[in-house]
Formats: C-alpha cells, structure tokens, sequence
C-alpha cells in the first residue's frame, strides 16, 4: 500500500479542505436564519408600537376625565416622539415612535385633545405606515371612542 494512503486512511481528524467545506455550509445557513429574523423583530416592534399608542391614548382620556381639565396627545413627526400634555404645556409622557413607522396626519391633524369629561374635541383619524402595512388610527366623538384598524 502507498504510504500516502496508508498515512490518510489512519489519521484522525479532518482536512482543511473538510472544515471550509463544513463552516460555509454553516454560515449560509446562519445567513438565512438573520434574513428570516428581522422582518419579525419589525412586526413585533410594530404590535408594540399600537398597542402603547393605544395605551397611552387611554392614559390621556383618564388623566383629562379625573383631573377635570384638557390634556392633549401630540405627535411630533421632526422628533419621531409624541406626548402627553396638559394644558398648561407640562409635559406628562413622552415615548418614542419607531423608525420604520411613519404617521400621517390623516383628517385629524397630530393632536387629540381630551376636555375634562373624556370626550375628544375633534373627530378624525390619522394613517400609521410600516413598509408594507398601514392601520387608521379612527378617533370618534361620543364617550372618546377610538381604535386601531389594519387597512
């Protein structure tokens, strides 16, 4: 027998040639891994995002109701936050809107003003886009109803 032969067939591990082989099967397979995480890590940010917008919008309508006094909901597109504010211009919360979530100001305008019984001053809606995906956001007058609704 060749002692070339001889020497391969007896050794024990693997070959430079084997292990590139094995780590770029690997990488690829890793590669379609990430590919497949980041529209779900943009679509969990997102039901996030509604479901405080939401939150936040039921936090206005009971501060203004408890305190007696108008309190606003204010989106500020140039910042990328909206807040809660009272009507003296304090501001009460402050959370930022995702990047890849952009606002329109719809029949509304960026503001929903709570009176002091709960009710909204105005009715409206404003139109919230993510990449592919675009809810209305619809604010009626009567008992501050609004909800959130995928178009």
């Amino acid at each position: 027998m060749n002692k070339k032969i001889h020497y391969y067939l007896n050794s024990l591990g693997y070959t430079l040639m084997e292990m590139m082989m094995v780590l770029s099967v690997l990488s690829l397979l890793l590669t379609l891994v990430f590919l497949h995480i980041t529209p779900t890590q943009n679509a969990s940010s997102t039901r996030h995002f509604l479901e405080d917008i939401q939150s936040d919008l039921r936090y206005t309508q009971q501060l203004a109701y408890v305190n007696g006094s108008s309190y606003r909901f204010s989106i500020s597109q140039s910042k990328g936050t909206y807040s809660i504010q009272s009507t003296a211009s304090t501001i009460v919360r402050t959370n930022k809107i995702p990047e890849h979530i952009t606002i329109d100001e719809g029949t509304m305008g960026y503001q929903i003003v709570f009176g002091g019984n709960g009710n909204v001053q105005k009715a409206g809606t404003l139109y919230l886009k993510t990449g592919k995906e675009e809810y209305k956001l619809v604010v009626q007058v009567g008992a501050g109803r609004f909800y959130i609704k995928k178009l």
